[in-house]
């Protein structure tokens, strides 16, 4: 990760980076994220920076580490929702909804900018651009949920588990965090489990498969994908839920202003082509 030089250049973060993929970011509005992840608060694993039912205080954006998303019933019986990632934002809605329909919780130290939900308004109201790549990654974040969601009703446990360890290396590549195939997965067994549904058993003998198959290595918290698309095929993955793409051409004309963008010459220009 780039820090910022003696010449007040903006930090190139984890969150810049992943709104960048879908939008060429001005320098206005990267100075505006700048400021956004100023303060910094640092927090150890097994740390609860959500939890359930709890009523929204700051905005937090993941800088480094990785924590899970996760919904748990009165026993104490818990589903792992989602991965946060370096780039990924606890409490969005944070100014639409009063608590917490879910808990946070870190895996490793991770390392978090915080700043007041108000400022999500601020930001609707001044970058309209970059509001725009905030709703595009909550977006996929839903996408995401309801794949996992497909997986745990329909895909075969090597299928999950197959699907989830390429989604992670997809979705870290777009934060400059693999290298080679090569990435850091500090998830134990159990949190596999709560994550695919199944039983650390079960988990283990399907890591073993793939292992044994040769599309993946791990040593310690340290996996490699030696063969991406024989993964994906196993994992029946379909990126198309991720929306790794450019912000449409429609959405850049309508920031410009450029009446086109609602006057219907989208029509003339396809005839032409």
């Amino acid at each position: 990760m780039t820090r910022a030089s003696a010449r007040n250049v903006p930090e190139v973060t984890p969150l810049w980076l992943k709104l960048s993929s879908y939008l060429i970011l001005k320098d206005e509005e990267k100075d505006y994220l700048s400021d956004l992840e100023k303060n910094i608060v640092r927090q150890t694993a097994r740390t609860d920076l959500l939890q359930q039912g709890e009523k929204y205080r700051d905005v937090r954006v993941m800088r480094e580490g990785w924590a899970i998303r996760h919904k748990a019933l009165p026993d104490g019986r818990r589903q792992v929702v989602n991965f946060v990632l370096p780039g990924d934002i606890i409490g969005m809605y944070s100014t639409l909804f009063e608590s917490a329909d879910h808990s946070v919780t870190t895996l490793t130290a991770v390392e978090v900018a915080c700043f007041p939900p108000e400022r999500i308004v601020e930001l609707f109201q001044s970058f309209p651009r970059l509001a725009a790549a905030l709703a595009w990654s909550g977006a996929r974040e839903e996408a995401i949920v309801a794949e996992r969601l497909l997986s745990l009703g329909r895909r075969t446990a090597l299928e999950r588990t197959a699907h989830l360890i390429v989604e992670l290396l997809r979705r870290l590549s777009t934060v400059n965090l693999v290298e080679n195939g090569h990435f850091t997965l500090p998830v134990t067994q159990e949190i596999l489990a709560d994550a695919l549904g199944l039983s650390i058993v079960h988990i283990n003998r399907t890591l073993r498969r793939l292992r044994d198959s040769g599309l993946i290595e791990l040593n310690g918290q340290r996996i490699t994908v030696n063969d991406v698309r024989q993964l994906a095929s196993v994992g029946q993955f379909d990126e198309l839920y991720l929306h790794l793409i450019r912000a449409p051409k429609r959405l850049e004309r309508a920031f410009s202003g450029d009446r086109r963008a609602r006057s219907g010459d989208d029509k003339v220009e396809g005839r032409k082509m």
